[in-house]
């Protein structure tokens, strides 16, 4: 009701709004007349004390943490799965499976092994580094050659070939690894009973 009034009222006097217009250089007036603003020092300002409401306001409250939280702990888990389920595993060579899936998982495999005897074969860098820098150098070349084959794979045309040369690149390098094992599990050995006799 006193919507319609005041509508009407507008209405019927809208010449007499319109043709009011404010004189030139009002702002600039308005804005010489303001105080100039003054800003509290540091010791002025004062302490706002925040209440914290009535108990059903912080109930309101906790529940609305509540859900927030769990809508948190909802959207990493979305996400943790979403990545398990899009990323590609890690237990491939990612170069390798471009071309066949399953020599890159058995390539990982093997890359995998040859680092760990290669850990075990570096015990012996202390008791015996002359042995053990030939042992290395060996694997070396091999690791060199098969870097090498690595990087030509993706620009040479017989993709196959050049992964299945890899993959007996590897299994070299742990037939070889597999009996320098051999030979320092010997050396400890004969060591052991030497020891024994003294």
């Amino acid at each position: 009701m006193k919507k319609d009034r005041i509508e009407r009222f507008i209405r019927d006097n809208r010449e007499e709004f319109d043709a009011f217009e404010p004189p030139l250089g009002m702002w600039a007036e308005i804005e010489r007349r303001l105080p100039e603003p003054v800003f509290p020092s540091d010791e002025e300002k004062e302490t706002k004390i925040i209440p914290l409401g009535t108990g059903a306001d912080r109930k309101k409250r906790f529940f609305l943490d509540w859900r927030m939280a769990a809508g948190v702990v909802l959207l990493l888990g979305v996400g943790f799965f979403a990545g398990q389920y899009f990323v590609k595993p890690k237990n491939t060579d990612p170069i390798i499976a471009k071309v066949s899936p399953e020599e890159g998982k058995t390539a990982f495999r093997y890359a995998s092994l040859i680092e760990s005897k290669r850990e075990e074969i570096r015990t012996i860098e202390q008791t015996d580094p002359t042995l053990y820098r030939e042992f290395a150098s060996e694997i070396e070349r091999l690791d060199s050659d098969y870097q090498n084959l690595r990087s030509e794979l993706p620009q040479t045309p017989n993709q196959e070939e050049l992964v299945d040369a890899m993959i007996q690149n590897l299994q070299m390098q742990l037939d070889i690894l597999n009996r320098q094992l051999q030979i320092i599990n010997k050396i400890q050995q004969s060591k052991q009973s030497h020891e024994k006799t003294i």
